[in-house]
């Protein structure tokens, strides 16, 4: 028994510091704009989805802006922090030609909307599309939530977020999207 208890106290204090060596790995890693290439992707994919409002929308249609689609659900923290950021670049980018669309991952309206009043959000403060099967997500090759994609004004996606935009007003967030609005 006394065996059986030192192999289980070592497993623990071995778990203990994987944990965390992974929580110091997280801590220091920066979230950034990064090439699609890590992500296999080679072309921009189609997006073609009802909106929250239940208009059907193609990515097509907005070819000339400079966009970001981000995927979240209302259930993830961190997309619930971003969606401020989110907010907050569609306000100061849009009337230079900015379009923030948020794709929600398998929600249902109800719980979006209830999500967006919870939290002081209009229905149209985004342009919100509706992923409900996840298929957008899957053929986007999303790494987690919340992941965002920026594309520009010829539609081709130029670069990727992984994780939470958590300072929207940085220059590494709004350096890139000036770029691409400037072009």
């Amino acid at each position: 028994m006394a065996i059986s208890q030192k192999r289980t106290a070592k497993g623990n204090l071995l778990s203990l510091f994987f944990l965390f060596c992974a929580l110091l790995m997280v801590g220091n890693a920066q979230a950034q704009w990064q090439p699609i290439q890590q992500l296999g992707l080679t072309q921009t994919p189609e997006l073609q989805l009802n909106s929250l409002s239940g208009s059907a929308f193609n990515l097509k249609s907005y070819q000339g802006k400079v966009i970001i689609v981000n995927f979240w659900a209302s259930w993830c923290e961190p997309c619930r922090e971003e969606f401020v950021e989110l907010s907050y670049l569609q306000e100061k980018f849009g009337p230079k030609g900015l379009k923030v669309i948020a794709v929600n991952l398998a929600e249902m309206k109800p719980r979006i909307v209830q999500f967006l009043k919870g939290n002081g959000f209009s229905e149209n403060s985004l342009e919100i599309l509706l992923d409900r099967n996840s298929i957008a997500y899957k053929t986007w090759k999303a790494r987690g939530l919340p992941t965002s994609f920026l594309i520009n004004k010829q539609g081709k996606v130029e670069s990727v977020w992984i994780g939470a935009i958590d300072n929207a007003d940085s220059a590494e967030v709004t350096g890139k999207i000036e770029a691409l609005l400037r072009q």
